[in-house]
């Protein structure tokens, strides 16, 4: 409806009290005329109010509320009429009244929407709502949900904020903490109307841990968020303190767990030494050295374990899947636990008819472990007489997995009480059948971190006296089929004779036995004590004379790294080319990069297993 000013100036003293009559030309206001009330808003009088809300009436509205009175006005002009909440005052000065008002859209005046604003004081409603807020220790704000704009913050907000100031222009993470941007881990374009999110933030320039709860609310009209934190940083520093106690119990746990079990089988080693000395019989003295071999192959197994452990925990144990045809994969497995089985007189049964996979992608080492391991235990476990099954079945569908196996046992079971332990390093349930049984204790937590690496899944089931089951699920992708490794028939080991090899290696005891081992086969060994030696000895050697160098990694004087680097970097020709093995205890990935960068060829894990030495050294040398 199109109006004129005399016809606006008529209406206008129809007008309820408390109103003004204005044109809208896009977000710019200009006042036409007043309600006879106009001088009771925010108890002011009529002259001063208007010299407030006239032409400059959005000047005096708080920035961060301005947005919603354009809002209103904008709704009004399209829907007749709308109202909104909002400060109105002299914001430097932190003064200011709450308005309620109604904005309803009368018509037009030179094709511009003209407007009636009726006002409301609000503030005192709204200021015994915030009286509340304002006598509380927690920290509130409330910000505009969209923009994240500060609309409130209560004292304890303001002597807690970086800013020290009037909150008003700025977003409640700028005025908390100091800094300029959005919250990166706010969700607040997300939150709900009565929704909540609840987050502890570290503030790492304060070095202060707050929790932060926030909540979708209805202010004065407007969708906002309330925040409300609360500084919890004398309890984060305890529960730091409680976790590093409980960290360095572990550990004790873990060295005095490992300790003993080290030292026990290094008694009986010991002990049969001592015997098999006494010893006045061949036969005898082979009993005992067949014993010593046995328990040493147990001492290595558990440094082994410990060793894995280690790795998994630190997250240095990685993944090395590589092309493999399962059928043979398996073949290993079920012919180490047959003989297993057989010795302990317990019937091994496997279920493969399900078993359809021929070559997959997969850390063979690690699935081997785990299987193995497993079935090294149900046997162990398994009295005479008794059974063990392994099953195998897929590819098919079990969710995220292609491949289910499970393994069980008729032994000794397990109480459903110690069941929720079983996969925590050194957890043995002690009985009087299982006291009596050899075992690290550590072998089923590596079962479970090794099933975890994999991206698998682990389950088991156990009932005293009835035996045990294992469930497992992976996914294996398929692979191509791989190529059978070489390994060295016995004419080329043959070869080996007449070689010469120089053994950098500075204990003695290793060395008097590597001398040995390999002397049995016919090579010449030229022994050095560290490094310096070892370069000096193939320094001043005939040219092609040393077939291949043995570098033991830590030495004193000068260690393998070292040693090896120098002795690459000789003008001569056979440097650049003979073969250099690292010996160590450390076949880490980040070992053996150090030791191929240093120009080593392969590193080989102390104990050195001579079967696999000589076959190493017979690729290179035949």
């Amino acid at each position: 409806m199109k109006l004129t000013l005399a016809e606006i100036y008529s209406l206008a003293a129809f007008f309820p009290g408390n109103c003004l009559v204005y044109k809208l030309d896009g977000q710019q206001l200009t006042l036409l005329a007043a309600s006879e009330g106009g001088e009771q808003i925010g108890q002011r009088s009529g002259k001063e109010f208007l010299q407030y809300a006239g032409d400059s009436l959005l000047t005096k509205v708080f920035k961060n509320d301005r947005r919603f009175l354009l809002e209103t006005l904008t709704r009004a002009v399209k829907d007749g009429s709308a109202e909104c909440v909002y400060r109105f005052g002299e914001e430097s000065k932190d003064s200011f009244v709450w308005l309620h008002t109604i904005v309803k859209n009368i018509g037009k005046l030179d094709d511009s929407p003209v407007v009636a604003l009726t006002f409301r004081n609000a503030s005192e409603r709204n200021e015994a709502q915030l009286e509340l807020l304002e006598d509380m220790d927690t920290i509130v704000y409330v910000c505009d949900v969209e923009t994240q704009e500060l609309l409130y913050a209560n004292r304890a907000a303001m002597n807690n904020s970086q800013l020290r100031g009037s909150y008003s222009g700025h977003t409640c993470y700028n005025y908390m903490f100091g800094k300029k941007h959005v919250c990166e881990d706010c969700q607040l374009k997300r939150l709900q109307m009565d929704g909540k999110q609840e987050l502890v933030r570290h503030d790492k320039d304060g070095d202060r841990y707050l929790n932060i709860e926030k909540k979708g609310i209805s202010w004065y009209g407007h969708f906002a968020c309330a925040h409300f934190i609360n500084d919890v940083t004398e309890k984060k520093r305890n529960e730091r303190m409680l976790a590093v106690e409980r960290e360095a119990s572990a550990k004790a746990a873990f060295v005095s767990n490992v300790s003993h079990d080290m030292r026990t089988p290094l008694n009986g080693i010991l002990g049969f030494i001592e015997l098999a000395l006494q010893s006045k019989g061949e036969d005898e003295r082979e009993e005992y050295l067949e014993k010593i071999r046995t328990t040493g192959k147990f001492m290595l197994n558990l440094i082994n374990e410990t060793l894995d452990l280690s790795k998994i925990s630190s997250g240095k144990l990685e993944i090395e899947p590589e092309n493999s045809n399962m059928q043979e994969l398996l073949d290993t497995i079920i012919v180490s636990a047959y003989a297993n089985a057989e010795v302990k007189k317990v019937q091994f049964i496997t279920k493969l008819a399900d078993m359809h996979f021929q070559d997959v992608y997969v850390d063979v080492l690690k699935l081997q472990k785990v299987i193995l391991n497993l079935l090294s235990n149900a046997i162990k476990y398994t009295p005479v007489g008794g059974s063990v099954t392994m099953c195998m079945e897929g590819p098919a569908d079990f969710g995220a997995y292609n491949c289910h196996i499970f393994i069980s046992d008729t032994g000794v079971g397990m109480d459903k009480s110690f069941l929720p332990k079983l996969f925590e390093p050194f957890a043995q349930e002690r009985t009087s059948i299982t006291r009596k049984i050899e075992g690290t204790g550590l072998g089923m937590s590596i079962v479970k971190s090794l099933v975890d690496l994999m991206g698998g899944k682990i389950t088991v089931d156990s009932e005293r006296g009835k035996g045990t089951r294992f469930d497992m699920w992976f996914f294996l992708p398929p692979g191509q089929p791989s190529e059978a490794a070489e390994v060295p028939v016995d004419g080329e080991l043959m070869q080996l004779a007449n070689r010469r090899i120089l053994l950098c290696e500075d204990n003695e005891i290793n060395r008097e036995l590597m001398q040995s081992l390999l002397s049995f086969k016919g090579i010449e060994v030229i022994a050095a004590g560290d490094g310096q030696q070892g370069v000096a000895v193939f320094a001043n050697s005939p040219e092609g004379s040393i077939d291949a160098v043995l570098m033991d990694v830590r030495m004193p004087i000068m260690d393998g790294l070292e040693a090896a680097r120098a002795i690459r970097a000789m003008s001569r020709d056979d440097a650049r080319h003979v073969p250099i093995f690292a010996l160590t205890g450390e076949v880490d990935d980040e070992s053996v990069q150090k030791a191929k960068a240093a120009g080593m060829n392969e590193c080989l894990s102390k104990p050195v297993d001579i079967h696999v030495l000589l076959q190493q050294l017979a690729a290179v040398m035949t």
